[in-house]
């Protein structure tokens, strides 16, 4: 409700309740004053106590117009989660920094993955997060009382900085990140997330508001492609990226419907016999006549929560193939399809993959889902009981790019996991005597835990020879096989 509004309605209950009042008085008051003899007197003293009454009762009116007035005020510039400044107080502030030219870098602060912790824990929990979040970023120790800290969306934060060096400013910047590295609390387990940061300076990248708020979210969803906390100062290019990730995510809202997205498959062999073990399903999109790589698409995919339609298309496209591929090649193969973190963390992730394999008669065990190293590193409870209520069911369970994160030896004891995708950087570095080294001690703790191992990216004789030596299960890659369509697949592998 409006401060405006709420002044007339308060005004106007003031009238009523003054109008009553004087009424009952006049209606009432001769009763009251029967036992007082007549005259000048008694009309004095009746006027005297109505005058007493109604200034009594106007004085208590205008005290609460007054509270009224101060909390709808309070209401108006402050957020009512986080008790900091919104995003209305914030733009006018903002404004006025810009009028009194005063020099200030304004930084665009979101926490990452904020939506995972609603799935998971519900909103309440997700508050809870804010308000932790919210002080530590008000509290920090290089604020100072004519800075600026305001809650302008969601999980997005604003700090304004004023007449600060840019050393200072790497200053706060680490400050904060380290900060957000000491976990939160929700129901008593620890959280550590990370935050992405994006910067701008007044006057030297705009002198507009509105530019500097867009300017300064663009850098921040540059920081957020990073892994981990990180800031990206704002430069002009992001801008031009910016807008091409804007055409993509309005061409991947209608890319199912228009038959634009397709699955090509890349073989899986047996290291020792080279015959075909498996395939993985890769997603590829052809928007106005041209491809358009998954590298640059599917992370605007999951950025924008598209990626949970498309990874529900290719698991349900992979099932449709499976009979129709395995009829050609004669031979009962394992299908691999990747799972975004996005999509594992939908509460209803493993309700919709069990349909799509009873609506396309496909049993689980020829299904491998392969998982990032990501999903493992938070929510460790949760990710162990959901993979085990999947492998229950009977699918497959792969973690995929193994080795480029840094939680994997942590939990692979106690992940229900089938096989280890060793990241391809170390399969095309094998050569290296250090990194060979490193594969090696991959594939004895592999076999230690009676897991399979398929090294990624194998590309030539040297790189076949040295993971055979080193008794890598299976292999993929170029050498053997670039990723084909269901077409090309069946005519190279047709028995």
């Amino acid at each position: 409700m409006s401060l405006k509004k709420t002044y007339r309605n308060i005004s106007f209950r003031i009238v009523i309740i003054y109008a009553v009042t004087s009424l009952l008085w006049f209606l009432f008051s001769d009763t009251l004053f029967q036992y007082f003899p007549d005259g000048n007197t008694t009309a004095d003293i009746k006027s005297y106590i109505f005058i007493a009454l109604s200034a009594l009762l106007l004085l208590y009116l205008m005290k609460q117009l007054w509270s009224a007035q101060n909390d709808l005020l309070l209401k108006e510039y402050e957020d009512d989660l986080t008790g900091l400044q919104n995003r209305s107080s914030l733009q006018t502030t903002l404004s006025d920094f810009i009028s009194n030219k005063e020099k200030f870098h304004l930084l665009f602060i979101d926490f990452d993955r904020f939506k995972m912790i609603n799935d998971l824990y519900g909103h309440e929990s997700g508050d809870s997060v804010l308000i932790q979040v919210s002080n530590r970023l008000r509290t920090n120790q290089y604020i100072k009382p004519q800075d600026v800290v305001a809650r302008w969306v969601a999980d997005e934060f604003i700090i304004l900085l004023k007449n600060r060096t840019d050393d200072e400013i790497a200053i706060f910047i680490d400050d904060v990140f380290s900060d957000s590295a000491v976990p939160l609390q929700i129901y008593g387990k620890e959280i550590i997330n990370s935050i992405s940061i994006g910067s701008v300076q007044y006057p030297h990248d705009s002198t507009v508001a509105s530019e500097l708020l867009r300017f300064a979210e663009i850098a921040a969803e540059e920081a957020k492609k990073s892994v981990g906390s990180t800031h990206v100062p704002y430069r002009k290019h992001l801008s031009d990226l910016a807008n091409r990730e804007l055409y993509l995510e309005e061409g991947l809202k209608d890319a199912l419907e228009n038959n634009e997205l397709l699955l090509n498959f890349q073989p899986q062999i047996l290291t020792n016999t080279q015959e075909i073990i498996g395939l993985e399903s890769l997603i590829r999109w052809k928007h106005d006549d041209q491809f358009i790589s998954p590298g640059e698409f599917i992370p605007i995919a999951e950025k924008s929560g598209l990626i949970i339609k498309i990874g529900d298309f290719v698991l349900r496209e992979t099932c449709k193939q499976i009979p129709i591929i395995e009829e050609v090649i004669n031979k009962e193969l394992l299908f691999s399809v990747n799972v975004s973190a996005r999509q594992f963390y939908q509460m209803d992730y493993i309700a919709r993959t069990k349909e799509i394999l009873e609506e396309t008669n496909i049993h689980p065990s020829k299904i491998v889902l392969e998982i990032t190293e990501s999903i493992i590193m938070e929510y460790t409870d949760f990710v162990i009981e959901s993979l085990q209520e999947l492998k229950d069911l009977g699918f497959q369970i792969a973690i995929d790019d193994f080795g480029t994160g840094y939680s994997s030896f942590k939990y692979l004891e106690l992940l229900p996991v089938n096989m280890i995708k060793i990241d391809q950087s170390f399969t095309q570095s094998i050569h290296n005597v250090r990194t060979k080294a490193i594969v090696q001690s991959i594939i004895s703790l592999g076999h230690n835990l009676k897991l399979k191992i398929l090294a990624e990216g194998v590309e030539n004789v040297l790189q076949v020879n040295c993971l055979k030596e080193l008794d890598c299960h299976y292999l993929q890659g170029y050498f053997f096989s670039k990723p084909l369509s269901v077409e090309n697949l069946l005519i190279e592998y047709k028995k």
